[in-house]
């Protein structure tokens, strides 16, 4: 009695492992969309990452892993983004002064974030702290992209861009002020 009971115990163990399937993969071309609408919507989101200066802009990068629902071919049928991404903080203050500063003294964040796109935009991301921060992954992110949200790494390409960015903002004369 006891065998068979082990052995249908060890099959609802595999078939639950097994039913846990991949994420599909996305398009370059849309994941490519994803992650400039990611980057637009954090960089104007006074409320991303709140413990940055305030008197510092963010410059990011986004490196998308999944999206909801998953069977979205089109930007206006995703609810949600999962990405990962990538910012510095430029000081207002040094923009459109010209490149020189030490980008590597610059600020910043690297975190998977779940971009709900509403009405109205939201996002959630990990709460730091022991045990808080795996915690807040297991509920922000579904059981599918959970493995990619732990495991995010920023790229090197994406510190680049980011860096790229920030060179042109440097360069770029600074903007006058709207007398609307």
């Amino acid at each position: 009695m006891l065998v068979p009971l082990v052995l249908v115990a060890s099959g609802v163990f595999v078939l639950r492992w097994l039913s846990v399937q991949e994420p599909p993969k996305l398009p370059e071309p849309f994941r490519e969309q994803l992650a400039a609408r990611v980057v637009d919507i954090i960089e104007h989101d006074p409320t991303f990452d709140g413990k940055h200066d305030p008197d510092a802009r963010p410059v990011c990068a986004a490196s998308v892993f999944g999206v909801a629902p998953d069977s979205a071919d089109t930007i206006d049928e995703v609810r949600t983004i999962y990405t990962l991404a990538f910012c510095q903080y430029l000081p207002n203050a040094d923009i459109g002064k010209g490149p020189g500063i030490d980008l590597s003294s610059l600020g910043g964040v690297s975190m998977p974030i779940a971009l709900h796109l509403g009405p109205p935009v939201t996002h959630q991301e990990p709460e730091e702290g022991e045990g808080m921060y795996t915690d807040s992954i297991r509920r922000i992110f579904p059981k599918s992209l959970q493995e990619a949200a732990f495991n995010a790494e920023t790229d090197p390409a994406m510190k680049n861009a980011v860096d790229d960015r920030i060179t042109r903002l440097l360069s770029s004369p600074m903007p006058s002020p709207s007398h609307s």
